[in-house]
């Protein structure tokens, strides 16, 4: 069948390289439609409890997210201000609250210069007055604006709901404009943080690394390809079919309306290492068939046919470990997974169906300015890389229980790195130190005891009524209490309305009704749901502290001493941040489970060999091992984009083993007395250089800003190596300890 179809590609290639190019033309125009998100709600299931809270949270209350402003004096020049209680920075900063408060979007503000208003009546005129002012507070009410060395000072602007990229690109961009207008005085620095900020700079970071990532990758692989294939023309062969497989996945991402975020920014570097591999075994063997004298079509249909075979298992079996991401409840892994089988098969096609065509048209346009056909010579196929894969065949030959001898005391190294493995989700921690936005967060953290918040929905018939106001009161003291474990500093709620007014909590509904409505204490419409607001330092401490300070809330929360069928559920950005952390966790098992099992029923079903699906299955899962070893050891963290690198890694690392034992067992076949030494020979510099393309596909990742993609560009490549190393003397030492009698047999 391959034969045929090899036949019918050579025969009408013209006819489908023009079905390319048309595909080419209508996927440029999708890249255009593509979009970028980072939403946290998009990244986890809808119906999900936290995330309805979420939604509850922003419809019913109108809660959004924060914007958080840090003034400082960055600088000490002559003819500037040197501390922020200069009544010109006060008065800069009075003005930048009245430009915030214009846009629809903005429910409030607050900042130092409202205790002047509210104290004086106006801005103070000197720096008496502002002294002044500030003597009257208690120090804890200072410390809540200015900071210690007198150079820091805080604008909060509060947000109604909204979401999407649009949304935070147009906030930002509308607070950048009014800081600038406000011409705060020389010395001064304002930055953006908190959500609004962070999520900013997540945003262009995701378009800028992707455009660099993937120009890199590039770069890298065709220097490689040039290498191998001593000449510039003959490496664009596999490299131009690439070219328009990336295209074409990009452009069906935007035709299809499937978003740009953390996870699947790492796409088009991701189908370019992957995708060259194709190409490169086609062109290796149709390269080996030439110099084995065959006429240039035999060759073509020769590497289609055989090599289809073995390209048709690696890319089942890579496909398979991508289908285990699709099997996820994270959506956003649910979109990588699709995204990735799309690419790789628009990859695969193109590589079977294009690089034959550009092979062929380059041979023809090579007789028609030399005269003749030239026999190309690669140095995969001579030289140092023919000699090392001959020795290594050697070797292994020699001493295969040797061999994995040495690999077992290998994998007892990765077991102790598997013990400290650990997990990391939350946003700010995917932006690398030093950005000016994580850089002010620390101050805010540092300066102001912090400005994150949980929020905690109370649901009662009527939550005006005087137990409930009691039980929501007693339950902020406990929080209160606990402040030296759980890091809160402040609550806020509808029973610090009621005893600021009165001094206590009345039993008559009438006054609490009454204080409620003066202080405007957060409250649904129909009196069904109420808020209790608690800030703190959650965001800025170690992975396992977030996650006690979270699961804390949560046991406070279902433990609280309240009336029957009043209910307090945690929610807010911090909250979804724990949740995802432990769907994170939960979906790595049964995503790593689900694509090993999905690889290994392929292997067994294409090949049907008990022993030929162990010398193909063992290595990629000694590659996952190594890799979640180094991890460990490396300390780089689960989080949402690492959550499927195992299953990608037992996809991808199974092809290695399957084409080595593909041509080994073509060898067998044939009665070749050396199948080990002769199928390292001619499919290890293919899987060379299809393992060094793939991961310097990956460390191309390294280029981008955010940790995350650094993260993932590293793991992904050693996966790479790992799995490379393991087919390369497990898959033969196997063969050769499975097959070694049979082969001595036709020695003799």
């Amino acid at each position: 069948m391959l034969k045929r179809l090899a036949r019918i590609i050579v025969e009408y290639r013209i006819a489908f390289s023009l079905v390319a190019m048309f595909l080419l033309i209508v996927s440029i125009y999708g890249i255009q439609q593509l979009k970028f998100e980072s939403d946290l709600t998009k990244q986890l299931p809808q119906d999900l409890p936290a995330v309805k809270d979420y939604l509850t949270l922003q419809n019913e209350f109108q809660s959004g997210d924060s914007a958080l402003i840090i003034v400082k004096v960055a600088s000490i020049e002559e003819g500037g201000v040197y501390d922020i209680r200069d009544p010109k920075v006060i008065k800069t900063i009075y003005e930048l609250e009245e430009r915030l408060r214009e846009h629809e979007y903005v429910t409030g503000t607050t900042s130092i210069a409202d205790i002047f208003i509210q104290i004086l009546g106006r801005l103070p005129e000197n720096e008496e007055e502002v002294r002044f002012v500030l003597n009257t507070l208690p120090p804890e009410a200072i410390q809540g604006f200015i900071s210690s060395d007198y150079r820091t000072t805080l604008v909060v602007a509060t947000l109604t709901a909204g979401s999407g990229a649009q949304t935070v690109e147009r906030i930002y961009q509308d607070i950048e404009r009014d800081a600038n207008e406000v011409n705060f005085p020389k010395n001064v620095e304002v930055i953006q943080t908190g959500t609004i900020g962070i999520a900013y700079r997540i945003l262009t970071m995701l378009q800028s690394d992707l455009n660099r990532t993937m120009a890199i990758a590039f770069l890298f692989v065709a220097a490689l390809l040039v290498y191998f294939y001593k000449s510039v023309v003959r490496a664009m062969l596999p490299l131009i079919p690439l070219v328009f497989g990336v295209t074409m996945t990009l452009g069906f991402m935007g035709l299809l309306g499937i978003p740009m975020d953390m996870v699947t920014t790492v796409v088009g570097a991701m189908v370019v290492g992957m995708g060259i591999d194709y190409g490169v075994h086609i062109t290796n063997r149709y390269f080996e068939e030439r110099k084995n004298g065959r006429p240039i079509e035999e060759a073509a249909e020769e590497a289609i046919a055989e090599t289809g075979k073995a390209l048709l298992g690696a890319a089942l079996t890579t496909i398979a470990g991508f289908t285990a991401l699709s099997l996820s409840i994270l959506p956003s892994l649910q979109r990588l997974g699709g995204v990735l089988i799309m690419g790789l098969s628009l990859a695969a096609i193109n590589a079977v169906v294009i690089t034959p065509s550009l092979i062929m048209l380059y041979e023809d346009i090579i007789k028609k300015i030399n005269g003749k056909h030239e026999m190309p010579e690669i140095r995969a196929h001579s030289g140092f890389i023919a000699k090392s894969f001959n020795t290594l065949g050697r070797l292994i030959k020699g001493h295969p229980k040797t061999t994995l001898l040495i690999v077992s005391l290998m994998t007892l190294v990765s077991l102790y790195g598997l013990t400290q493995v650990t997990t990391e989700v939350r946003l700010e921690k995917m932006i690398p130190e030093g950005i000016p936005e994580i850089e002010a967060m620390k101050d805010v953290r540092y300066e102001f005891g912090g400005q994150d918040e949980v929020d905690l929905i109370v649901k009662a018939d009527d939550v005006r009524d005087p137990e409930v106001v009691r039980a929501i009161y007693r339950f902020e003291q406990g929080i209160l209490a606990d402040s030296h474990y759980n890091n809160v500093f402040e609550t806020n709620s509808m029973a610090d309305v009621v005893v600021k007014k009165y001094g206590y909590i009345p039993q008559d509904k009438e006054k609490i009704k009454e204080a409620i409505k003066e202080g405007e204490a957060p409250m649904n419409e129909d009196y069904s749901m109420t808020l209790i607001q608690l800030k703190g330092n959650f965001g800025g401490v170690r992975p396992d502290e977030f996650g006690a300070i979270m699961h804390y809330f949560e046991e406070q929360a279902k433990n609280a001493d309240i009336p029957p069928g009043v209910e307090i559920r945690p929610a807010g950005d911090s909250y979804l941040s724990y949740v995802l952390d432990g769907l994170t966790n939960q979906e790595l098992g049964k995503i790593s489970t689900y694509g090993s099992i999905l690889v290994v029923l392929v292997v067994i079903v294409l090949f049907r060999r008990p022993l030929v699906s162990i010398a193909m299955i063992l290595p990629m899962f000694l590659g996952a091992l190594w890799t979640v070893g180094y991890m460990g050891l490396a300390g780089i963290p689960f989080n949402q984009t690492l959550a499927g690198v195992i299953s990608m890694i037992v996809g991808l690392g199974v092809d290695y083993g399957m084409h080595l034992t593909h041509r080994f067992l073509e060898e067998l076949r044939e009665s070749n007395p050396h199948p080990i030494i002769s199928a390292l020979e001619g499919v290890g510099p293919g899987i060379l250089v299809g393992a060094l393309t793939t991961g310097g596909g990956f460390l191309a990742l390294l280029s981008g800003e955010l940790t995350a993609i650094h993260d993932f560009g590293k793991t992904l490549a050693i996966g790479i190596f790992a799995s490379m190393f393991a087919a390369f003397t497990v898959t033969p030492a196997l063969l050769q300890v499975f097959y070694g009698e049979k082969v001595r047999g036709e020695e003799k």
